[in-house]
């Protein structure tokens, strides 16, 4: 009778066992990204207005970002000090520089230099712009490469993320790029944004009432031996 007791209680064990493991709670997995292409254009030329591309991040790769970069791929223009770079989240109306108005007030050799090339801007990037420009003579080609991004007049880093670090990806992302002063041309052949963050949809893992089930494991275990004896 104790052994048929013991396994009628087993039973029961096993019963809460399954629902204690079926019960699950929810973890964020490390990180998720997401890379858009956006078309490229013509820059007109002393347009304070310029001209813009949008990529659309979708509601289903929805996250909180931790990590931006903008890659602006075969920008030409051969004169950088005319050149206004920003970045906007639509949905809030936040706008950050990419760049703007490179080394305008430090001579025309300087301002003279030439985009030709692929760019990437991101706030951990070590690439100054400011100093590359002024480094060459002439038509000097700003090489291709990493940058951090610059505000008005500055070679100084102004952070992307303390605008829009925690916001969410979902919605419009419009790139704009202006040319404010006569004489020089350029374009944009497109242009890709990259966002990362932890992901709003978790990963799921055995929640704190699984304890419970591990425990009635170690009761059923317990139970079988008894049997044996």
């Amino acid at each position: 009778m104790n052994t048929l007791k013991s396994l009628s209680g087993v039973g029961i064990v096993f019963a809460g066992t399954v629902s204690a493991i079926a019960g699950m709670t929810v973890l964020p997995a490390s990180a998720v990204t997401f890379t858009g292409t956006g078309t490229g254009f013509n820059i007109p030329d002393n347009n304070a207005t310029g001209a813009s591309s949008t990529i659309t991040v979708p509601t289903g790769s929805n996250f909180s970002i931790t990590n931006i970069t903008v890659t602006l791929n075969n920008l030409t223009h051969t004169f950088v000090g005319d050149l206004i770079a920003n970045l906007t989240y639509v949905p809030t109306n936040t706008t950050v520089s990419l760049f703007n108005r490179i080394r305008r007030h430090d001579g025309i050799i300087a301002a003279n230099s030439n985009f030709n090339g692929n760019y990437s801007f991101n706030d951990a990037f070590t690439g100054n712009l400011w100093f590359v420009a002024g480094s060459g003579v002439g038509t000097f080609d700003i090489p291709s490469g990493n940058y951090f991004p610059t505000g008005a007049d500055s070679g100084t880093l102004v952070p992307i993320l303390t605008s829009l670090g925690g916001s969410q990806t979902a919605g419009d992302w419009r790139l704009r790029i202006s040319d404010l002063s006569g004489g020089d041309a350029g374009s944009l052949g497109s242009w890709t944004l990259n966002l990362e963050g932890p992901p709003t949809a978790p990963v799921s893992v055995p929640e704190s009432n699984s304890v419970l089930g591990l425990l009635a494991l170690g009761l059923l275990g317990t139970a079988a031996a008894f049997k044996r004896h």
